[in-house]
């Protein structure tokens, strides 16, 4: 009877160890002690966090005597989970594990046509605890002749990552993922696919030769973001309206005035490019010329790093004449296909950099 009641129990445990009572076997020996604490670890460590909350909050004294308390309770529970409860699971799950291969997951990067690229940088973090950022780990992996990357584990892993390629228009913002909201290719990998464009909407090069009367003749009409610098709003900042052609644009009136159709200040910051407070089209009402020499020496030398190098010319935007506290500046740059304006700020902190810049070049309607 004992005999059978250790068979039921073994096979209970091992079935838990595979259904995923616990977590999903990946096949990596000792897997839940390496995961760190898990759900149940945010309520032992609740009272610590609210005493935290309490003294950061001021005013919440009555938290601390909590937070006292909850010191004990939550070293208590990190000693159990992790040197007892985490390794007894793993002990159990220790069969089951070694007659599975290790399995990994992969990050494949694909040019917007769907072509694998080869010698990607794929640079990121792995989070492995659902509650704590603990036993996070760094990558750092070069994309193989199939445009892809292996990293170990699949257990509710989630993350976020950057990926740069010569010749293509790297991200400026990292992208999210999460293993578990994957589903398995036909050959059962997981697989997480992200998009590196191909199209490149090149550097910076200023045009310099160029008077400000003629500067003034040609500037009248409409400007429109490119297709290649649309193709890197899309996919290297996540840009949902990229292909709007209603938006990144903006109309020149001969009189001074401008129809905007841009976001404000083009600084994007981790995705968050999509919420309203980044677009505030029709915020500008009028535009000026503005010549380097124009530029106030001291602002200049204080602004140096946010300006392109050798600029000569730009569009001033503004809400009015006299109201210069919210503006914006599209500098005059040149290359094989002609003039076009650029968005600045172009500080490498800010997203835009002269090494890629959007570039909006005239149409005719």
């Amino acid at each position: 009877m004992k005999r059978l009641m250790m068979i039921v129990l073994c096979v209970a445990a091992l079935s838990g160890c595979k259904t995923g009572m616990f977590a999903p076997r990946t096949g990596q020996l000792f897997q839940t002690t390496r995961m760190c604490p898990g759900p149940g670890s945010f309520v032992y460590t609740a009272p610590l966090m609210m005493g935290v909350w309490g003294v950061q909050k001021r005013g919440g004294e009555w938290t601390i005597p909590i937070g006292i308390v909850g010191i004990p309770i939550a070293a208590a529970g990190f000693v159990v989970d992790e040197c007892v409860v985490s390794p007894l699971v793993d002990l159990v799950c220790l069969p089951y594990d070694l007659c599975q291969p290790k399995r990994s997951f992969y990050i494949r990067v694909v040019d917007e046509f769907g072509q694998p690229v080869p010698g990607a940088k794929v640079k990121g973090r792995l989070q492995k605890a659902d509650y704590f950022w603990m036993g996070e780990e760094k990558f750092s992996e070069i994309t193989d002749a199939a445009g892809e990357i292996s990293l170990d584990g699949t257990f509710h892993l989630k993350g976020h990552c950057w990926v740069s390629c010569p010749d293509y228009a790297s991200w400026w913002n990292n992208k999210k993922f999460k293993t578990a909201e994957v589903k398995p290719d036909s050959d059962g990998r997981i697989v997480i696919q992200f998009v590196l464009p191909k199209a490149n909407p090149g550097g910076w090069k200023a045009r310099k030769d160029i008077s400000r009367e003629e500067v003034l003749k040609r500037l009248p009409g409409k400007w429109s973001a490119d297709h290649e610098s649309r193709v890197w709003l899309q996919h290297g900042f996540n840009c949902r309206y990229a292909n709007d052609l209603d938006r990144h644009c903006l109309t020149l009136d001969a009189s001074g005035k401008v129809a905007s159709h841009v976001p404000a200040g083009y600084e994007f910051y981790f995705g968050n490019i999509d919420t309203s407070s980044d677009w505030n089209a029709g915020r500008y009402s009028v535009w000026t010329l503005e010549g380097k020499d124009d530029v106030d020496a001291a602002k200049a030398r204080k602004d140096d790093d946010l300006l392109p190098s050798g600029w000569l010319w730009r569009v001033h935007l503004s809400k009015g004449p006299k109201n210069t506290t919210c503006s914006d500046s599209y500098y005059l740059g040149e290359d094989e296909k002609g003039l076009y304006l650029s968005p600045g700020p172009f500080s490498v902190w800010d997203c835009l950099s002269e090494k890629l810049s959007l570039k909006y070049r005239k149409v005719t309607e």
